[in-house]
């Protein structure tokens, strides 16, 4: 859909459509459409457990949960600072 190719250019995030009708599944050998399907189950699953969160908050909720799975056990007051300045660190 082109609102996905807008917001990808808007946002700077990578976009790259796999056309399935055509019997494609693998693009440039990185981009699968599994991992397309199970990133959306798994973020279904996640987002279950706030039924009835306004949406204002999702970005802080969504932030956060990204921010302790980059980290894991080794996270800090610094690295939740520099994830909100969008300035992480990779480990």
């Amino acid at each position: 859909a082109r609102v996905y190719q807008a917001f990808a250019r808007l946002t700077g995030i990578a976009h790259r459509p796999i056309n399935v009708k055509k019997g494609i599944r693998v693009v440039d050998g990185v981009f699968h459409l599994q991992n397309v399907t199970a990133y959306d189950s798994r973020l279904k699953s996640w987002m279950r457990r706030f039924h009835g969160v306004p949406l204002n908050t999702w970005s802080v909720i969504w932030a956060g949960d990204v921010c302790v799975k980059r980290y894991r056990k080794s996270i800090s007051p610094a690295d939740c600072l520099r994830e909100a300045l969008g300035r992480f660190q990779s480990q």
